[in-house]
């Protein structure tokens, strides 16, 4: 019995032993045209993390590749759409300066101003995109873009005047369905709106409440005027019964009212001025992140797909 259950044991074994040799013997091979592929493929799923570890292990393995600038592109533009502003802006600035004959040098350029628009220095955008400008000057096709991109990160500056009239170029350059003649009405519309004089409220807050009135905050006007006239009525009362310490204590507080609500009503005006622009400023943003997470590079300027 010993002995039988031995010789299956040794059977057994060598059976296993068989079946796992040729299993054993197998190499795995990293292809550079699957490596690629798989990066593009979690770049196309929205794993963007991932992909740009895939594209830098493409660049790794395979630095004499044919499709080697693509897959550097591939990495700058996976930390972009990945929110790693700072390490694609230095991603894509390496790529202009490596591959300086690529077709894809324009695209680099603009997703490098983007990067540092993204980052809160979108001055530092407009510097590099007029750069380009100059740099592919013949280029009728490449300026059209640049024109678009400059439009959008004026806008992100702040300088509207500047930003409407990119605008306003960029809609005749651009396909009207990219929606820049809907920006433009926009625009307009805003600026139809009635802004309000800091001159002439500061002037109005004279009369104690009529600048809060004219700015219509009717709840600020009724206090300051109630405020201001019982600080009045209580230091006239004091001088009247003799209490000119008092009196003049409560008129120093009342003329600090006074001159605060006159202040107020001046600053209330810009405040309100402010706010109006920068309500268009950040539906126009809106708008322009809209249309890049639909990816449509020809309208505003940035190229979001990985080439193959």
């Amino acid at each position: 019995m010993r002995y039988n259950a031995l010789i299956k044991g040794l059977m057994g074994l060598s059976f296993f032993l068989a079946m796992a040799m040729p299993v054993a013997s197998q190499v795995i091979t990293l292809d550079a045209d699957t490596q690629l592929s798989y990066a593009r493929t979690l770049y196309d799923e929205g794993a963007f993390d991932e992909a740009a570890v895939e594209f830098s292990r493409f660049t790794h393995f395979f630095p004499e590749a044919p499709n080697i600038g693509a897959a550097h592109y591939g990495r700058a533009l996976s930390l972009y759409m990945g929110g790693a502003y700072l390490r694609s802006e230095a991603a894509f600035a390496a790529f202009r300066e490596h591959f300086k004959g690529s077709p894809l040098v324009l695209a680099s350029g603009i997703m490098e101003a983007q990067c540092r628009t993204r980052l809160g220095d979108p001055t530092g955008g407009v510097v590099l995109l007029t750069n380009l400008k100059r740099e592919f000057k013949g280029d009728s096709d490449a300026l059209r873009i640049l024109l678009s991109r400059m439009a959008w990160t004026r806008l992100e500056m702040g300088d509207l005047p500047r930003a409407e009239a990119d605008f306003i170029a960029a809609a005749e350059a651009m396909p009207a369905s990219c929606g820049y003649g809907e920006i433009l009405k926009a625009m307009d519309r805003f600026k139809a709106l009635p802004e309000k004089s800091p001159r002439l409220a500061g002037g109005l807050a004279l009369i104690p409440g009529a600048g809060y009135l004219y700015l219509g905050r009717y709840q600020d006007a009724t206090v300051t005027l109630l405020l201001n006239l019982a600080l009045g009525l209580a230091a006239v009362d004091s001088f009247d019964d003799g209490h000119n310490a008092l009196g003049a204590l409560i008129s120093f507080v009342g003329f600090g009212f006074y001159s605060g609500s006159i202040h107020g009503s001046y600053t209330g005006a810009l405040k309100e001025n402010r706010q109006m622009r920068q309500s268009l400023w950040e539906e126009m943003r809106h708008w322009g992140q809209e249309l890049e997470g639909k990816q449509p590079g020809r309208c505003l300027g940035l190229t979001l797909t990985i080439p193959y």
